[in-house]
């Protein structure tokens, strides 16, 4: 049992490794809003590090109730704490430090949308057509809509 917990323990740090390494690579505001979307989207809450940690307290938490002890009701009180903690308290402000970094994320001049994944790249339909052209306009694009305007070329 100690071997696997340490594994797994492991595993789950070498993931919020890359989440911390991706945010902290650049000063882009995007990068940063990604990793704490990857922690908390709040879209959809029930998403992310923060509801899988919640939900293995929860299950811990339910499965702790079948040990006979007189200290338990405390033990379940406790975790049921940890538990809220973790997605509601920690995700709640998560969620109101991505509302502030969202203005701040760069504008797709295909679609409108402020993403976290917008970069500034040379045009792909220009590129695409002209490639002996070594200065095409640079333009802020998510990936969905410069593959759109690659497939348009």
């Amino acid at each position: 049992m100690e071997q696997e917990l340490t594994a797994a323990a492991a595993i789950v740090r070498i993931g919020l490794d890359r989440i911390r390494d991706i945010a902290t690579r650049t000063e882009l505001v995007g990068p940063h809003a990604a990793a704490l979307q990857a922690l908390r989207d709040p879209g959809n809450p029930e998403n992310g590090v923060l509801a899988a940690v919640a939900d293995v307290i929860g299950t811990i938490t339910v499965s702790v109730t079948d040990v006979d002890h007189d200290g338990i009701d405390r033990v379940v009180e406790l975790l049921d704490e940890a538990q809220a903690y973790a997605q509601d308290s920690t995700g709640e402000r998560i969620d109101q430090a991505l509302a502030l970094l969202g203005p701040l994320l760069p504008v797709c001049e295909e679609c409108m949308q402020r993403r976290p994944d917008v970069e500034v790249i040379a045009d792909p339909f220009l590129t695409s057509l002209y490639p002996e052209e070594s200065d095409h306009r640079q333009i802020p694009l998510c990936p969905p809509c410069s593959i759109k305007r690659f497939e348009e070329s």
